[in-house]
């Protein structure tokens, strides 16, 4: 294996696959249309789960409004920034083909918009599905700065409905569902702004695990559980926490305490400090009653095309991952970080931070459905709900609650409820991808210095990235290094080993530019001298024939032995590109680095983004 400094790349075979695509004519339903939007980020008061505090809004809602296209279409998304802060937005997911100048990572792809300032993002919805848009920009996810985008699919794009049902009415329920199909914004919130926040774990060392609600659609409220009904709802990895430091039990927040979260130092690490943490951090829960979303489906007749609804899941988690769940109905996943697959039905669904499903599902009879959001972070036990209130006219509704598959921790409520496997899911049509690449980068991922301090390959961000001239600008080809790896475009595959070390959480990592192929995970050292060899040595930790295809996929927990995944990317979208955990406070805590792809073949930046200055 040949190491780079990058943790460095061990060149393989440089036998790649060539993929060929036919050409066909456009539907005269498909003509290339340019899609216009206008978003004004301001900073203002809001109350999302009863509590108010001071937050981002975008057009003067929480969360912003929907970005709708039709795949083919050219976009333009003009951002005003009338907030007191720099901020940025990226298209989470959207691979930016030939537009790597408007993916909206500061220091990378642009500079900061100012306040007073404005930026006119230009790119080309050449995928479809579900994908959200977000600051890129410190912690400002955790203040609402966000929205859902939706990428309707050409006529002439291939869909798996046919493998849902043969029956032609069900295919065309689920083509209408598609039409009028609802975004599920999925959220943990927090009662103070992410500045605030972020200097409290800087003067603490500590991560601040510990939030207030979990909304859906920017609506949710406050639950206070008592310690009886904690006690059920602990789990043994949260237990062990707990008995790290004797008497500890979870807060009223259902919290692991700062004291149990500081002894998550490892040696060397700066000393935690606790009592700086103001308490209402942690404790002093408050229950509201504040509004729950409520999405109204009424339908006028009884048909199969009535019945039928599609919802897209969007992860736009801070720090939790959870279990997603509608009672009684099962929910029939059919694409993957706007990848469509192999439709698997299921009645639980585990998102990380950043993901995003898209479910269809059948409505059986007239009544409140709760869609229920469970963390299975161990930090806390945190819970939300919507509600999808299904009428159809001149049909008395059921008044009866709807009966959970899981409860407040995502755990299931029966031994018969089905949970999603994400390892299982298949590219629809069937992905090809090659057998043997031309280079492999080893990353690793690691705390550094403190519990809230995180890396890539040892090296933190470096914090002048936000204040120079964006790298995609000035490129630096010779630049070889842990937080920066130049892969040349020769190397047409690419294979990407994350390596967790032990004693550390699920990380979700999402890679800017291009989705991956999730090929293969393990538990244990990963001692291996190439993916091939690895392979060979566990061939059922692996798949290299159709396997699943992400933009963000968590890695698994290390907290009892070194734990590493292997995905397996094209190198083909010439950019600057980052790759991230993203848990926000990881993120801003340092845990990214940077690709510079094929620049060689870069295209050329329009004059318009080369003037980096404020535009007014």
């Amino acid at each position: 294996m040949v190491v780079l400094s990058l943790t460095k790349a061990w060149l393989l075979s440089s036998a790649v696959l060539s993929l060929a695509s036919a050409l066909t004519l456009p539907s005269p339903k498909d003509l290339i249309k340019t899609k216009k939007f206008e978003l004004t980020i301001t900073w203002e008061k809001g109350a999302p789960d009863g509590v108010e505090r001071k937050m981002f809004k975008i057009n003067g809602q929480f969360p912003g409004p929907v970005l709708e296209m039709t795949e083919g279409d050219d976009v333009e998304v003009h951002v005003m920034n009338k907030s007191p802060f720099n901020t940025t937005i990226h298209y989470h997911g959207i691979e930016m083909k030939d537009t790597p100048w408007s993916d909206g990572t500061p220091g990378l792809s642009q500079n900061h918009i100012q306040p007073g300032c404005e930026f006119l993002y230009k790119w080309k919805a050449t995928q479809h599905g579900s994908y959200w848009y977000h600051s890129h920009t410190d912690l400002q996810i955790d203040d609402g700065l966000y929205g859902p985008i939706v990428i309707h699919p050409k006529s002439s794009t291939p869909n798996p409905y046919s493998l849902v049902s043969k029956d032609p009415a069900i295919i065309d329920a689920i083509k209408s569902a598609e039409k009028h199909r609802y975004p599920m914004v999925l959220s943990d919130w927090r009662h103070i702004p992410s500045t605030q926040a972020w200097d409290i774990s800087e003067k603490s060392h500590i991560d601040l695990l510990c939030f207030d609600s979990i909304l859906v659609n920017g609506k949710g409220k406050v639950d206070c559980l008592s310690s009886t009904q904690q006690t059920p709802l602990i789990t043994r990895p949260q237990q062990t926490l707990l008995d790290s430091v004797n008497g500890s039990t979870l807060t009223d927040k259902s919290c692991l305490p700062p004291n149990v979260l500081a002894n998550l130092a490892q040696p060397g690490d700066m000393t935690p400090d606790p009592s700086v943490i103001p308490r209402e951090i942690f404790y002093g829960c408050k229950a509201t009653n504040a509004p729950l979303d409520v999405i109204n489906v009424v339908k006028s007749k009884k048909c199969e095309q009535d019945k039928w609804i599609m919802l897209d899941l969007i992860a736009t988690f801070s720090m939790i991952s959870a279990q997603v769940s509608l009672d009684e109905i099962p929910l029939t996943i059919i694409t993957a970080d706007g990848n469509d697959i192999e439709p698997i039905t299921a009645q639980s669904i585990p998102m990380a931070a950043g993901q995003r499903y898209t479910v269809i599902a059948k409505l059986t009879k007239p009544k409140k459905y709760t869609l229920r959001v469970s963390s299975t972070a161990d930090p806390q036990i945190l819970f939300g709900s919507s509600i999808i209130d299904f009428q159809i006219e001149a049909q008395q509704q059921s008044q009866a609650p709807s009966v959970a598959y899981i409860n407040e921790r995502g755990a299931n409520t029966t031994s018969g409820v089905v949970v999603f496997q994400p390892t299982q899911a298949k590219p629809f049509p069937a992905a090809v991808i090659p057998q043997v690449v031309d280079a492999a980068y080893k990353v690793v991922m690691k705390q550094a210095g403190a519990p809230n301090r995180w890396a890539f390959n040892s090296t933190p961000r470096p914090e002048y990235l936000d204040d120079v001239l964006p790298l995609l600008l000035n490129p630096q080809p010779n630049l070889n290094n842990n937080y920066t790896a130049t892969i040349p475009a020769s190397q047409k595959w690419v294979d990407f080993v994350m390596l967790q070390p032990r004693a550390g959480p699920s990380h979700p990592v999402h890679f800017h530019g291009r989705h991956f192929y999730v090929i293969g995970q393990g538990q244990g050292t990963f001692t291996w001298n190439s993916v091939a060899e690895a392979a060979a040595a566990q061939p059922g930790a692996f798949n290299l024939v159709n396997p699943p295809l992400h933009d963000t996929w968590p890695t698994l927990p290390s907290q009892q032995q070194d734990t590493w995944l292997v995905v397996r990317r094209p190198n083909d979208n010439p950019g600057v590109w980052q790759i991230h955990c993203h848990i926000q406070s990881h993120l801003h805590g340092g845990m990214s680095m940077v690709l510079q792809e094929g620049l060689e073949a870069m295209p050329a930046i329009p004059k318009e983004y080369r003037n980096q200055k404020c535009r007014t």
